[in-house]
């Protein structure tokens, strides 16, 4: 394909035909976080320009955000600082660098963080990778990390792994995160399933967090 070709645009996964589940994890909402990475404006448009399916992403993480609030579930957000350093030394993988423009940490208008939510600022692709993220979970009281963001095959896949090996549950929620690639969003679905997490749907989490109903 030319390099100037706007890609063909994707779909989000189909909640029917989700990875197996492997790990028999359930959600208890007095176990879980919502956690939010990285939807900033910069990173929404670097995905709008890959046609990437943002409309879906934004609806799916408010929805979970709405849910999660009415049912007393933390919301916490990783955003990457605005000299670019939380990408760490991600640039050199082909990984967006942030610009030093006005939006570069502003948080799309539909999602923005609401007071008593947490806010870290990603250091690496984990956001447990020098962060307090482990260290505010605990303090709430939560080991089930419900996953959300971008990207798919770099932060969310990274993050999963790294919650796995501190002995969390991570699940990630499939039509809630995005990437430049329905190939690369497929590959950290199918990875995470298979290694590391449970895989879930935006309609699914939000039944379980019991809060409002999906339109």
């Amino acid at each position: 394909m030319d390099r100037t070709e706007t890609p063909a645009p994707y779909a989000m996964p189909d909640p029917a035909v989700l990875p197996a589940d492997r790990s028999g994890w359930v959600i208890e909402p007095a176990r879980a976080a919502l956690l939010i990475l990285n939807p900033q404006n910069h990173f929404l448009r670097v995905l709008r320009e890959r046609s990437a399916p943002v409309s879906q992403l934004v609806a799916g993480i408010a929805l979970l955000c709405e849910s999660a609030r009415a049912a007393g579930i933390p919301v916490l957000y990783t955003l990457a600082s605005a000299d670019g350093r939380a990408a760490g030394r991600g640039t050199a993988f082909g990984h967006p660098a942030l610009l030093r423009d006005g939006d570069a940490r502003e948080v799309a208008e539909e999602i923005r963080p609401q007071v008593g939510d947490s806010l870290l600022t990603a250091k690496r692709f984990s956001a447990f990778a020098g962060t307090r993220l482990r260290h505010r979970l605990a303090e709430l009281g939560r080991d089930q990390p419900v996953i959300t963001g971008v990207f798919a095959r770099t932060q969310v896949l990274l993050t999963a792994a790294d919650a796995a090996m501190q002995d969390m549950e991570p699940f990630v929620v499939a039509d809630a995160v995005a990437d430049r690639a329905p190939g690369q969003h497929r590959m950290a679905v199918d990875w995470i399933a298979a290694t590391c997490g449970a895989v879930r749907s935006v309609t699914g989490v939000a039944d379980v967090f019991g809060g409002p109903p999906a339109p």
